[in-house]
């Protein structure tokens, strides 16, 4: 993290509005991405957002050593879209507008497409287990702990997720 975020967030600790402001622009389309990658739905992507922020917007000041702010950030977004995905509304379908999705590296664009949709046709157990351990960087104890279920299981679902969107994606090719 850079110093200049080190900053800002310190300014947000002491109360300062417009720090807070900044750092949810700074911060947004990372937050919305991950949402997405979750819960495959833009509108629910954009409530995960706002809650997400409104989370760290009360609780920010209760953290000790701003050095320590990316992994409980990191921890926020998570256990929002968790507790999102376990509240599954019957009419919620995943977004086939995958293109509003905000990107910075338009040269792999097509590739990145065909990844969020086949993304979007795992089970949910699935892509939250793929979203955690290859977007969120967290380890099987880790994600065995944040979703509660065995080690095993995380491993398992791991692998039969990366074999589903393997074949799906050299199905397109």
């Amino acid at each position: 993290m850079l110093e200049i975020d080190l900053r800002l967030i310190e300014q947000v600790q002491a109360g300062d509005h417009e720090a807070f402001t900044q750092l949810v622009l700074n911060y947004s389309g990372y937050v919305y991405r991950t949402a997405f990658a979750f819960l495959h739905n833009e509108s629910e992507a954009e409530d995960a957002s706002q809650e997400i922020f409104l989370k760290v917007y009360r609780s920010i000041h209760r953290l000790n050593e701003v050095r320590a702010f990316p992994a409980w950030f990191k921890k926020v977004i998570t256990t929002v879209c968790l507790d999102r995905m376990k509240v599954k509304k019957p009419d919620l379908v995943p977004d086939s507008n995958i293109e509003s999705v905000p990107t910075t590296a338009s040269d792999h664009w097509d590739r990145r497409i065909e990844l969020r949709e086949a993304l979007g046709k795992l089970s949910p157990e699935e892509r939250e287990i793929v979203v955690l351990y290859d977007w969120q960087g967290y380890s099987y104890q880790e994600i065995a702990t944040l979703v509660q279920i065995p080690l095993g299981t995380v491993k398992s679902r791991l692998y039969a997720a990366r074999m589903r969107l393997r074949k799906m994606l050299s199905d397109r090719a």
